[in-house]
């Protein structure tokens, strides 16, 4: 079968990764970068075209998809003269800045019929996906809350190298939170409405470096969320998965989900219940683990991604899909400054009209 024709648009932290994945691929073939520093992009990668302005990549190297690894705010713009073009997407998260950006990509794209997948690329996990087919078949019963956290310290390198990280919008529930929201939305079901409240206190800046949040679901669950990069801890999902060299591993489980015939703590798929399916806080209740493999799921989504193309799989998670995480999480951070719960319902339809003539 024939190659796919790709491009990188952003090479960057993110981009190079793809960049990387790529490189190992023989079902793909990278016909052109497009990145602001073209000189020292062209002399890491001397066999592959480099332009300066992205539109130059999908008008002269033509490709049948990119990736689009560039900054949030030129998600939008990107996607839609991809779109325009007939070009097939792979977006990373969040899939656009806001939710008006959103809402004119996803019409773009639903209107010129492209192929799209937004890349949060934990959907991909093997102990996720294993997460999610032991919920769906109701292993611990219907889930009645969660508990998360994902704390941990940044240190003040991160901030200098980047000073807009300590102003509105830097924090980590727009930073890192949008992660956890989408795994949420994956594993457990859709969120119908949140709350929630945040400090600065620790660190002093403009932006929150802790919060907490109250989630609840469509299907009657409730979670809470603690979130902090200014707090020393082993319970993150990047330390539990040991998916990043910056993040150390930890093997500690930062979820626990809770049902009513049983329990899960995840990342190690720790198993709690009682023997004959017992409901009864007198019975004990015994630990098992739960097996599953480990892949590289920057791997595993560009697998997916390729049978998306061809045609033989459905999008895992197209633009409509991102957008929701997208307002659930700004949901998080108007919660927390609005001191206020807020149904996400209206949000949610207010991306019908994208979709209603196609």
């Amino acid at each position: 079968m024939k190659n796919i024709a790709i491009g990188v648009i952003g090479a960057g932290l993110i981009g190079r990764k793809h960049l990387r994945k790529l490189a190992e691929r023989s079902d793909y073939d990278l016909v052109g970068i497009a990145d602001v520093n073209v000189d020292q992009v062209a002399a890491e990668h001397p066999k592959t075209r480099v332009f300066a302005d992205y539109r130059q990549l999908l008008d002269e190297a033509r490709p049948e998809a990119v990736i689009i690894a560039s900054p949030n705010q030129l998600h939008a713009e990107t996607g839609i003269e991809c779109a325009r073009r007939g070009i097939h997407i792979l977006i990373e998260k969040p899939v656009t800045d806001t939710l008006d950006s959103a809402a004119a990509l996803l019409t773009e794209v639903r209107k010129h019929g492209i192929k799209s997948l937004v890349g949060h690329h934990r959907r991909h996990h093997l102990q996720v996906r294993t997460l999610k087919a032991l919920l769906g078949e109701g292993r611990i019963g219907d889930v009645v809350g969660v508990s998360a956290i994902w704390a941990t310290h940044k240190p003040e390198s991160y901030f200098d190298v980047a000073p807009w990280r300590s102003q509105a919008g830097g924090g980590p529930v727009l930073i890192n939170l949008i992660h956890e929201i989408d795994f949420l939305r994956f594993t457990i079901g859709e969120i119908l409405a949140v709350e929630a409240i945040a400090s600065n206190r620790r660190r002093g800046f403009a932006v929150e470096d802790t919060a907490a949040a109250l989630i609840e679901f469509d299907n009657g669950a409730l979670g809470t969320f603690f979130i902090s990069d200014s707090a020393v801890s082993p319970w993150t999902m990047e330390q539990g998965l040991g998916e990043a060299v910056e993040f150390p591993f930890s093997g500690q489980n930062s979820y626990r989900l809770m049902g009513r015939r049983g329990s899960l703590e995840f990342p190690n798929l720790l198993q709690w219940a009682q023997a004959d399916g017992a409901q009864n806080w007198n019975q004990p209740i015994q630990a098992q683990h739960v097996h599953a493999g480990t892949i590289d799921p920057y791997v595993a989504q560009l697998d997916h991604f390729r049978d998306v193309i061809r045609g033989t799989a459905l999008s895992l998670q197209p633009v409509e899909d991102g957008a929701r995480s997208l307002i659930a999480t700004l949901a998080v951070a108007e919660a927390a400054t609005a001191g206020r719960r807020i149904d996400l319902r209206d949000r949610y339809a207010a991306l019908a009209p994208a979709l209603k003539d196609h």
